[in-house]
């Protein structure tokens, strides 16, 4: 059996020592650990704070004359040290237990004990006795990545990019868990000329690793990452069928279920919207259809992440049930200089309002009925 190892939480920008970027790939080279920050670049400054309408709209817990938070990741280069890909966690051979790897990951669990080896409440990992050796790589793919398609777009991809602006890619390859076709599709189209390593394994020993902090949850503060990604994902993007106006349905969705949605898309269909189930389609299709539209209408959830990807000037409408509120997506829209309006709807309404087949779908959570009428004449000013 393998020793097990005393975990310290390191908190990467106040914990490691910090460098510039060029010294910070020298230690790298060398297996050794620092933090260096990448550029500063906001590029938000001058953009429109957004529209929040509703009759809940009093009850949003943010600030509309407010600007979101915006962050700038720290670049951070480890020695060797254990890898989890299904977690995105990176734990040192010295117990460092690097925060920003492991942040999304205490979303599922909070005491990281569903990380194999880790046990006693997170503060001690056992380490597997066989497991693949590896000389380095990048990892850049949280917890949450692996399965949300907002964290892949937000969090995995910009951190690629942060990388590969430093200089850290150059003989490094991109490690990754098993992908799926829609997240190789994303990372061929932000980066076609990283080198992807995809790992199935659950541990990994790493000779020496680097990632960056905008892995645990960027999607909360973005900057102008976001920007040069939505340039590279549709400059490599093909070409879309024309459609200015898109619905994004929900109504394949078993976790938040809106009320009337079926009456809602009718409404809009007249009004020459397009109805699409994004789950249904590719991440190049997804990419294709936000590049030639004028305005995207939505209830909060991942695919609202494909606003990233939208012309500027475009438009983003985001129906937001008073129990699911966020500012994350106008945040991201902001930094594409993209106009984001807020409806915030009372919920959630009584579940047996929600249709049968949908309260009986696996993952049900809740349903919200906003009054259509309302909320068509919301969209209606901002066509």
């Amino acid at each position: 059996m393998t020793a097990p190892i005393s975990l310290r939480l390191v908190v990467e920008a106040r914990d490691l020592p910090p460098m510039l970027p060029d010294v910070l790939r020298e230690r790298f080279d060398r297996g050794e650990t620092g933090v260096a920050w990448a550029p500063e670049h906001d590029a938000s400054v001058g953009a429109p704070l957004g529209v929040l309408g509703g009759p809940e709209a009093t009850a949003w817990p943010f600030a509309i004359s407010e600007p979101p938070p915006v962050n700038v990741p720290a670049l951070c280069a480890v020695g060797p040290c254990w890898w989890y890909p299904s977690f995105g966690a990176v734990i040192g051979n010295d117990g460092a237990l690097y925060n920003a790897t492991v942040g999304e990951a205490r979303h599922g669990s909070a005491d990281l004990s569903a990380i194999p080896g880790v046990a006693s409440g997170g503060t001690r990992l056992v380490p597997p006795q066989d497991a693949p050796v590896l000389d380095g790589g990048a990892v850049f793919m949280p917890w949450g990545a692996g399965f949300n398609y907002g964290h892949f777009v937000i969090d995995a991809l910009p951190s690629i990019l942060a990388l590969e602006q430093a200089g850290l890619l150059h003989d490094t390859p991109l490690l990754a868990p098993r992908l799926t076709d829609w997240q190789r599709e994303l990372i061929a189209m932000a980066t076609p000329g990283v080198r992807l390593q995809e790992v199935d394994a659950p541990a990994v020993r790493l000779g020496r690793a680097v990632f960056a902090t905008s892995m645990d949850h960027f999607l909360h503060h973005p900057n102008g990452l976001l920007a040069t990604l939505a340039e590279r994902v549709t400059a490599n993007a093909p070409k879309g069928a024309g459609a200015r106006r898109v619905y994004l349905s929900r109504r394949g969705q078993s976790m938040r279920v809106m009320v009337g949605e079926a009456a809602f898309e009718r409404a809009l269909q007249a009004r020459g919207f397009v109805i699409v189930r994004p789950e249904t389609l590719g991440a190049r299709a997804q990419v294709a259809l936000m590049r030639d539209a004028e305005i995207i209408v939505g209830a909060s959830g991942a695919a609202l992440a494909n606003a990233v990807f939208l012309p500027r000037g475009a438009r983003v409408i985001e129906i937001q049930p008073t129990n699911f509120t966020s500012q994350w997506v106008r945040a991201a829209c902001r930094q594409v200089g993209v106009e984001w309006r807020g409806y915030v709807c009372a919920s959630p309404c009584p579940a047996h309002a929600a249709p049968l087949l949908a309260r009986l779908r696996r993952g049900f959570k809740f349903a919200f009925r906003p009054d259509l009428d309302d909320l068509l004449s919301f969209v209606d000013a901002a066509l």
